[in-house]
């Protein structure tokens, strides 16, 4: 017993003296680490990678780190890395495919995804980049960066490389909108699951629809989010085709509901002489005529007001209750403004505006 025990110690003593040369970091420490725990995985795929940077082969040490520790993807990988760059292509091909194999999680696969870009396989690449994908977290971008520069076109990366789950989805839908991307397939497709959570998301996609004048795409987005055909009395969420307040120093809008549901805008007399108050796009047909018809009441304000209808080259007064104006675009933006009138003082009271509709 006594000398199991004194075994025992010796080997402690022995593991502790490989950990305390480890943990100086030097090449002389970590082979002398090695030397004393040669069955250390870590100690010899650290000193493998002190090896690589001096130029030195290390692939015998990584292959005895892989063999002793079956189920660890990391020496496998940096076998595959270093036997790609001596360009034996089918042994770097079997170990990154055994490291992905043994190991399920984004780095394998991300690497293998790689590997395949840089040898021009793209049947391959697509299926370790969906992979990688399914089980992504964190900054993606750099996965969709890599789409993008193996593919142009929208249609085929979604098909091929976007997974069916729902917050890879909706990175790629705010990656495709950070860098001024079609969104139309995949907005549709986020808008499919119908998450709260992505509304704010998808209504900057059909705002950025609409700005690239993709009418069709903009519409059925709109329909898909279910918002129909938003009221003209009152804005609701300021996107896509609802009415977008326009702030200004000197003007406050506010919603009534009594008596009727009503828009007023209030003006304090300090607002600016020329100024939008409200917009919409609207879709519409082109060369197709149009009556735009507006209830409107004022308080404080008499005389010219200065607050006109907009769209396209057209002006008309809000005291005239109508306007009639021919559609050029299918797309076209409906704007209320003020205009100081020449002669008077800027405007103070309120407007309120109800019962506006297009026919």
């Amino acid at each position: 017993m006594l000398a199991i025990l004194a075994a025992a110690s010796l080997g402690s003593i022995h593991l502790m003296r490989a950990d305390l040369e480890f943990r100086r970091r030097t090449p002389e420490g970590v082979a002398r680490a090695v030397e004393l725990a040669p069955k250390n995985t870590e100690y010899l795929e650290f000193r493998a990678l002190q090896l690589a940077y001096d130029g030195v082969d290390a692939t015998a040490m990584l292959e005895r780190a892989a063999e002793l520790n079956p189920l660890s993807s990391t020496p496998r990988i940096r076998l595959g890395l270093a036997a790609e760059t001596r360009g034996d292509f089918s042994s770097a091909e079997k170990w990154l495919q055994d490291a992905a194999h043994i190991d399920r999680q984004f780095e394998p696969r991300w690497t293998l995804a790689n590997y395949y870009f840089r040898r021009e396989n793209n049947a391959q690449l697509w299926k370790w980049i969906r992979s990688a994908l399914e089980i992504s977290y964190g900054d993606r971008r750099p996965a969709f960066d890599l789409c993008w520069r193996v593919s142009g076109d929208p249609h085929e990366i979604l098909s091929k490389a976007i997974p069916d789950r729902h917050e890879v989805v909706a990175a790629y839908l705010g990656y495709l909108l950070e860098t001024h991307r079609e969104t139309g397939a995949v907005a549709m497709k986020l808008a499919s699951a119908h998450d709260p959570a992505d509304r704010e998301l998808l209504l900057a996609a059909c705002d950025a629809m609409i700005a690239a004048h993709e009418s069709t795409a903009a519409r059925e987005l709109w329909r898909e989010m279910g918002f129909g055909e938003v009221s003209f009395d009152a804005p609701r969420v300021g996107h896509g085709f609802d009415w977008r307040r326009i702030e200004s120093p000197g003007v406050v809008h506010l919603e009534i509901d009594q008596p009727r549901a009503m828009h007023r805008i209030a003006f304090n007399g300090k607002q600016p002489e020329s100024c939008e108050l409200l917009r919409r796009v609207v879709s519409l047909e082109p060369g197709k005529r149009y009556t735009l018809r507006w209830n409107s009441q004022f308080q404080g304000i008499s005389g010219e007001s200065g607050i006109d209808w907009r769209i396209g080259d057209q002006r008309t007064p809000i005291e005239d209750r109508h306007m009639q104006f021919t559609a050029t675009s299918d797309l076209m933006t409906l704007i209320l403004a003020y205009s100081r009138p020449s002669g008077q003082v800027r405007a103070e009271g309120w407007i309120e505006l109800w019962a506006i509709e297009i026919q």
